[in-house]
């Protein structure tokens, strides 16, 4: 027969190992693209893509006619993060300014996605 310190024992363990699980469940697996993908790859796919390609090329219709620059280049890869959060805040040229619409946690993260871009991930 079992004690009651032993039921609550059991108990909390079993609560201890089903509230990892899921917690393991809930995290997220990075994609390809590595750990900068998430938030900033979907708007990056959403408001961004139509213009500088999936992968950062410029190579779409809009791309092209724009003259937007691969994002996986040196020239914009040498660019500091605060170049980068700045234009994709404020805009640049025909690109619209996305600051009002995003955070800057989240824009930091389209910056991060852009970086892994660069790596070739």
């Amino acid at each position: 027969m079992l004690r009651r310190t032993d039921v609550a024992e059991r108990f909390l363990v079993t609560v201890l190992i089903a509230g990892g699980a899921i917690c393991l469940a809930g995290a997220s697996v990075p994609s390809r693209a590595g750990p900068t993908s998430g938030v900033g790859e979907n708007i990056f796919r959403a408001k961004c893509a139509v213009c500088h390609a999936v992968d950062g090329s410029g190579r779409t219709p809009n791309g092209k006619k724009l003259r937007v620059p691969d994002l996986r280049s040196d020239r914009v890869q040498n660019h500091d993060d605060d170049e980068l959060l700045d234009v994709v805040t404020k805009g640049k040229g025909d690109m619209p300014p996305f600051g009002k619409k995003y955070s800057a946690d989240k824009i930091q993260q389209v910056v991060a996605y852009v970086r892994s871009l660069g790596r070739g991930n």
